[in-house]
Protein backbone atom coordinates (compact mmCIF):
# COMPACT_ATOMS: atom_id res chain seq x y z
CA UNK A 1 0.00 0.00 0.00
CA UNK A 2 1.52 3.31 -1.06
CA UNK A 3 1.54 6.16 1.36
CA UNK A 4 -0.24 9.26 0.15
CA UNK A 5 1.62 12.56 0.37
CA UNK A 6 0.88 14.68 3.42
CA UNK A 7 -1.45 17.59 2.96
CA UNK A 8 0.35 20.41 1.15
CA UNK A 9 3.21 18.15 0.14
CA UNK A 10 3.65 17.21 -3.51
CA UNK A 11 4.22 13.63 -4.60
CA UNK A 12 7.76 14.62 -5.64
CA UNK A 13 8.46 16.06 -2.18
CA UNK A 14 7.12 12.87 -0.61
CA UNK A 15 9.41 10.84 -2.91
CA UNK A 16 12.39 13.02 -1.99
CA UNK A 17 12.10 12.36 1.75
CA UNK A 18 13.30 8.70 1.70
CA UNK A 19 16.17 9.67 -0.58
CA UNK A 20 17.28 12.40 1.82
CA UNK A 21 16.94 9.97 4.73
CA UNK A 22 19.17 7.42 2.95
CA UNK A 23 21.73 10.13 2.29
CA UNK A 24 21.66 11.11 5.96
CA UNK A 25 22.20 7.48 6.99
CA UNK A 26 25.19 7.12 4.64
CA UNK A 27 26.79 10.34 5.82
CA UNK A 28 26.18 9.48 9.49
CA UNK A 29 27.89 6.11 8.98
CA UNK A 30 30.89 7.72 7.30
CA UNK A 31 31.11 10.39 10.00
CA UNK A 32 31.01 7.69 12.70
CA UNK A 33 33.84 5.78 11.03
CA UNK A 34 35.92 8.93 10.78
CA UNK A 35 35.20 10.05 14.34
CA UNK A 36 36.00 6.64 15.82
CA UNK A 37 39.19 6.23 13.80
CA UNK A 38 37.94 3.16 11.95
CA UNK A 39 39.02 2.63 8.36
CA UNK A 40 36.38 4.35 6.24
CA UNK A 41 35.20 2.62 3.08
CA UNK A 42 35.46 5.80 1.02
CA UNK A 43 34.48 4.15 -2.26
CA UNK A 44 31.31 2.61 -0.78
CA UNK A 45 30.30 5.85 0.91
CA UNK A 46 30.98 7.79 -2.27
CA UNK A 47 28.78 5.42 -4.28
CA UNK A 48 25.93 5.77 -1.77
CA UNK A 49 26.19 9.57 -1.75
CA UNK A 50 26.43 9.76 -5.55
CA UNK A 51 23.37 7.50 -5.92
CA UNK A 52 21.35 9.73 -3.59
CA UNK A 53 22.45 12.85 -5.43
CA UNK A 54 21.48 11.28 -8.75
CA UNK A 55 18.04 10.38 -7.42
CA UNK A 56 17.50 13.89 -6.04
CA UNK A 57 18.64 15.46 -9.31
CA UNK A 58 16.09 13.36 -11.18
CA UNK A 59 13.36 14.72 -8.91
CA UNK A 60 14.26 18.38 -9.39
CA UNK A 61 12.06 18.89 -12.48
CA UNK A 62 9.09 17.35 -10.65
CA UNK A 63 9.67 19.59 -7.63
CA UNK A 64 9.48 22.57 -9.97
CA UNK A 65 10.42 25.35 -7.56
CA UNK A 66 8.16 24.18 -4.77
CA UNK A 67 9.51 24.99 -1.33
CA UNK A 68 10.23 22.16 1.04
CA UNK A 69 7.90 22.04 4.01
CA UNK A 70 7.39 19.88 7.08
CA UNK A 71 9.35 16.64 7.26
CA UNK A 72 11.25 17.28 4.02
CA UNK A 73 12.41 20.70 5.22
CA UNK A 74 13.58 19.20 8.50
CA UNK A 75 15.33 16.33 6.72
CA UNK A 76 17.08 18.74 4.33
CA UNK A 77 18.25 20.89 7.26
CA UNK A 78 19.56 17.75 8.99
CA UNK A 79 21.26 16.65 5.75
CA UNK A 80 22.90 20.06 5.42
CA UNK A 81 24.28 19.90 8.97
CA UNK A 82 25.58 16.36 8.50
CA UNK A 83 27.17 17.25 5.16
CA UNK A 84 28.98 20.16 6.80
CA UNK A 85 30.29 17.86 9.55
CA UNK A 86 31.31 15.36 6.85
CA UNK A 87 33.13 18.07 4.91
CA UNK A 88 35.08 19.10 8.01
CA UNK A 89 35.94 15.48 8.94
CA UNK A 90 37.09 14.67 5.42
CA UNK A 91 39.14 17.88 5.40
CA UNK A 92 40.95 16.75 8.55
CA UNK A 93 41.62 13.36 6.95
CA UNK A 94 42.93 15.02 3.80
CA UNK A 95 45.29 17.28 5.78
CA UNK A 96 46.56 14.31 7.77
CA UNK A 97 47.18 12.32 4.57
CA UNK A 98 49.05 15.28 3.05
CA UNK A 99 51.23 15.57 6.16
CA UNK A 100 52.06 11.86 6.15
CA UNK A 101 52.75 11.98 2.42
CA UNK A 102 55.14 14.90 2.93
CA UNK A 103 56.98 13.03 5.70
CA UNK A 104 57.33 9.92 3.52
CA UNK A 105 58.49 11.94 0.50
CA UNK A 106 61.08 13.73 2.63
CA UNK A 107 62.31 10.41 4.06
CA UNK A 108 62.64 8.96 0.54
CA UNK A 109 64.57 12.00 -0.66
CA UNK A 110 66.85 11.87 2.38
CA UNK A 111 67.39 8.15 1.87
CA UNK A 112 68.35 8.62 -1.77
CA UNK A 113 70.90 11.32 -1.04
CA UNK A 114 74.33 10.64 0.36
CA UNK A 115 74.46 14.18 1.74
CA UNK A 116 77.12 15.42 -0.68
CA UNK A 117 75.08 18.30 -2.00
CA UNK A 118 73.12 19.28 1.07
CA UNK A 119 73.65 22.54 2.96
CA UNK A 120 74.14 20.49 6.12
CA UNK A 121 77.27 18.87 4.67
CA UNK A 122 78.75 22.29 3.84
CA UNK A 123 78.08 23.60 7.34
CA UNK A 124 79.77 20.57 8.91
CA UNK A 125 82.90 20.99 6.77
CA UNK A 126 83.34 24.62 7.90
CA UNK A 127 83.20 23.75 11.59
Amino acid sequence: MTQSPRRGQSAAAAAALPIVERLIAAIEAENRDLAEGRPAQYEAYSLRKNQGLLELNRLIPALGGATAAGPLREALADLHAKLEANRRALGVQLKACAAVSEIIARAIQDGQSDGTYTALAWRRSRE
